[in-house]
Parts: C-alpha cells; structure tokens; sequence
C-alpha cells in the first residue's frame, strides 16, 4: 500500500514538473525573439547614422570644392571662346547701358558695384555681393538657404553631383582707409566667401564661409584668412 502511495506522489510530481517546462520554454523563446528584434533595431539605427554621418562628411567636402571654384572666379579675368579670347563680364564693368555684377578692381568700379547692386534686397547677383554693412543673419547657415536666387550656381562640370546641388556667393568688402588707398601693398579688397552644398539624403546641407585676400594689389596670389562651418 505505502508503495503505491509513494509511486503515486513521485507520478503526480512528474506531471507538475512536465506542467512547468512548456511555460518556462516559451518565455525563454519569447525573450530570446526580444533580444534578436533589439539586436537588429540597434544594427538598423547604427546604419541611419553611419550613412547619415557619411553624406554630411561628403556634403562638408563638396563645400569645401566649391571654394576653390569661387577663387577661380575671382581670379579669372578671360575666357576662351573658339580659340580667341573673350571679355569675361563678371570682370569687366561694361558700358553705362550695362547693370550686371562684377568684381572691381578699384574704388571707382566698387562704388559702381553697389549702385547697380542698390536695388537687389541683399545687395547679391549672381554670386557677387556688395553688403553696406556687416549683418549678423549672414552668419546663419539658414539665410544664405534661402538666397540660392542670388547665388551662382556651380555647373554639373564642377561637381559629380550634378546641377542644382551647390552653389556659391563672394562678399566684396573694401580694405583700403582714406590713408592707404594710393598703397600698392595693400590688397583693395577682401573677398568672404560663402559656399552651399547639398546632400544625397533629405535635409542634409553644408554652408561654408572662409575669408581670402590678395597679398597685394598688383598680385593675383593671397591667402586664406579664416574658415568655418555656419549653423544657426
């Protein structure tokens, strides 16, 4: 009889224990799907970043190429056409007739500059600016978004990512005092670049402002002064 009872009990224990075990692997189960899904949600948003990351580093270079084109341009003083060369306008003032931007070589062409200039809200045509004063939004990265009318766009031949991705603007400020003007080691002007660059992904953007100026005014080398990315 105690034989019996005792088979009985070790039975009835083989049933809790059984009982016990499907519950105990199904959470196992479930929290082992729970670390998997964690595990790839994190390797998703480490992929978000890194390509994230990587478009703003390949949208800062592109910006930093567009300098180098607007020194080009402001340091080009002809284009060859067929052979022959051409005047190049945004070096040339042209006649009386003529209201186009372009870069002075004088206080007299400067001040013709921002005549022609006094009607355009910014004082900006295509790339060239002649500001009256020193405005604190033009260390916005936000302003100079909303400015690409004004700006002069790099061309798809300057950049692999096509037209419309970048785009470029040269401050023009006078450096000579009423003291200097006549010193031919002094550079007439200073030139403070602003440089704009889209990216791949939606959103992504670089704006860039550096500070060059000849060595002298009879020399077509300078240097950079400054260079910084612009936030809001």
């Amino acid at each position: 009889m105690r034989q019996q009872m005792h088979q009985q009990r070790y039975a009835n224990r083989r049933i809790k224990l059984h009982g016990f075990a499907l519950p105990t692997l199904l959470i196992m189960l479930a929290m082992a799907s729970i670390a998997t899904l964690l595990a790839l949600r994190n390797l998703w948003v480490n992929d978000q970043l890194l390509n994230a990351e990587a478009d703003q580093l390949r949208t800062q270079h592109k910006a930093e190429a567009v300098l180098s084109v607007a020194l080009a341009d402001i340091l080009g003083a002809a284009s060859n056409n067929n052979g022959e060369a051409t005047p190049n306008l945004r070096h040339n003032s042209g006649g009386t007739t003529q209201t186009h931007a372009f870069f002075p070589t004088s206080m007299a062409e400067y001040e013709l500059l921002r005549q022609r200039l006094s009607t355009n809200t910014n004082q900006c045509s295509v790339g060239i600016c002649a500001p009256n004063t020193l405005d604190a939004k033009t260390t916005k990265a936000s302003y100079w978004k909303a400015q690409t009318a004004t700006a002069m766009p790099v061309s798809a031949n300057d950049t692999p990512y096509g037209d419309n991705t970048a785009w470029y603007w040269v401050d023009v400020f006078p450096q000579h005092s009423i003291s200097t003007v006549n010193d031919s080691s002094i550079a007439p002007f200073v030139y403070r670049i602003t440089t704009l660059a889209n990216g791949v992904m939606p959103g992504s953007s670089t704006v860039l402002q550096a500070i060059w100026v000849h060595h002298s005014s009879i020399s077509n080398t300078g240097q950079w002064r400054s260079w910084h990315v612009l936030h809001d």
